[in-house]
């Protein structure tokens, strides 16, 4: 594959594992995005058992900037996509799962804000589809989104929700900041926080930027598992950064760490509002209040003694 690497605007950064059933149609739409004047595209495949990388040496095979990398060790989601984050180039990357389907001028409208407001970060939201992924491969963006920008970024993230990835981040900006928390498996939650706590203005686009085709096997569908990561997103935000935190951030974040347990409880045991754990997330809720590290250490032993949530391999 060519590698030409002057003046790359835009780096797509894909973690992949066992999509082949998605890929031909993912790389259709990110092949055909509009405005992008000179991109480069970075596939880590973490050992996939199925055709996922012939799919992509084929299809990329006559593109320009093509990096892929075919591990030889499955390690998990946020250990690989930093792998493709610290290879990027670009001024701007947007990071994808390699069963997201991108409207082809999605990336174009991101910029466009991105570059108006002269904001490090650009959020839109995704919208489940259940459509097969050949069907949405060809969609447009409409021009009648609304959206809001804000200076502090850390605030945009700790007020809205991010998934899926639906993301533009300078690539100077997320370098810096170490891409995701590598002890957390899903990504999701991890990368905006520390993020943002660099960024300088975040906007959040009321904008599907993200198409979900209809979904065979997905980690979503497994609450313990996001529970888990967002629990220790937030867990590891505190721990990391608190130094460098607000009073009304560090709340918020210790709020939000007790929100992903307090769904967790609900969830697996019977009378959940008769716990301590309900009684605390509702105080951190009201109130704000100072993070209590033995609390949450003793959250933090119980989720990791859970054995259906997968876990990094480093």
């Amino acid at each position: 594959m060519n590698k030409l690497n002057d003046d790359i605007d835009v780096s797509f950064v894909m973690s992949v594992y066992n999509k082949e059933f998605y890929l031909p149609a993912v790389l259709d739409a990110l092949i055909n995005q509009t405005g992008v004047k000179n991109p480069e595209y970075i596939f880590i495949d973490d050992v996939s058992k199925d055709k996922s990388v012939e799919i992509i040496r084929e299809k990329m095979k006559n593109i320009k900037n093509v990096t892929l990398v075919a591990k030889e060790k499955n390690e998990g989601i946020s250990i690989t996509v930093n792998q493709g984050i610290m290879r990027a180039k670009g001024k701007w990357v947007r990071m994808l799962d390699s069963d997201d389907i991108l409207p082809l001028n999605s990336t174009e409208k991101m910029i466009e804000l991105a570059q108006k407001h002269n904001a490090d970060m650009v959020y839109g939201t995704f919208i489940k589809t259940g459509k097969e992924p050949h069907e949405i491969s060809s969609e447009i963006m409409k021009n009648d989104f609304s959206y809001n920008y804000k200076e502090n970024a850390l605030d945009v993230v700790l007020h809205g929700r991010f998934t899926r990835m639906g993301q533009l981040i300078k690539r100077d900006v997320l370098q810096k900041a170490g891409g995701a928390d590598e002890r957390v498996f899903i990504q999701d939650e991890s990368i905006p926080l520390r993020v943002a706590r660099l960024a300088k203005g975040a906007i959040k686009m009321d904008a599907n930027v993200v198409l979900v085709p209809r979904e065979t096997n997905n980690l979503s569908k497994n609450t313990n598992q996001l529970d888990n990561d967002r629990f220790f997103a937030h867990y590891y935000m505190l721990k990391d950064y608190i130094d460098e935190l607000s009073k009304n951030e560090i709340a918020k974040i210790y709020e939000k760490a007790l929100s992903a347990n307090w769904k967790y409880v609900k969830k697996n045991l019977k009378t959940p509002y008769f716990t301590k754990d309900f009684y605390r997330y509702l105080h951190a809720k009201v109130c704000n209040l100072a993070p209590d590290f033995a609390y949450l250490e003793a959250i933090a032993e119980r989720f990791l003694k859970l054995d259906n949530v997968l876990r990094s391999k480093k």
